[in-house]
């Protein structure tokens, strides 16, 4: 669980696995692929001593995908979100569940009858999707008055993409 203050409010966001698949062999003994989605819990505590309302939520999910039998790096991948806050009371917490993104493990198996477990171009034997962060924005009548990214440094590294 990650947290920060920022005002009046303080903001923790927490991963959170929403569902998963089974893992499936796409072709007989070729690869096996597992996807799940996650996404981010993230909860608004109003440390002021009067409620908040009417907070408008943007968030951007950032996150790596990698191909089976590439020797590429990951691509980088967002997802934007939204999310109304009616109120918040003085001293009270409020909680809401992001968008989920699609994370994808893939592993090369080799076949019984001696098939490959490697590739001839020299990628990797195993893929896999990654978060690597979240951005928050709060808004109150229009204008910005809270902000969380996690990491910390997300905010120097990435930017930020407008829903």
């Amino acid at each position: 669980m990650v947290r920060a203050a920022d005002g009046d409010v303080t903001i923790t966001c927490e991963k959170k696995r929403v569902d998963h698949g089974p893992a499936a062999a796409q072709k007989p003994s070729q690869e096996v692929k597992k996807t799940e989605n996650w996404g981010y819990t993230v909860t608004v505590e109003n440390e002021a001593f009067k409620a908040l309302q009417n907070l408008q939520v943007k968030y951007v999910i950032y996150y790596k995908q990698e191909k089976l039998g590439i020797k590429a790096p990951p691509r980088k991948q967002t997802k934007t979100g939204t999310f109304t806050i009616d109120s918040v009371d003085s001293l009270g917490k409020t909680s809401f569940d992001t968008v989920s993104v699609p994370l994808t493990r893939a592993v090369l198996v080799g076949s019984d009858v001696g098939g490959y477990d490697y590739f001839p171009n020299g990628a990797k034997p195993t893929a896999e999707d990654t978060l690597t962060g979240i951005w928050i924005r709060i808004y109150k009548d229009g204008s910005q008055f809270a902000e969380f990214a996690y990491p910390a440094g997300l905010t120097s590294s990435e930017q930020w993409k407008d829903n």
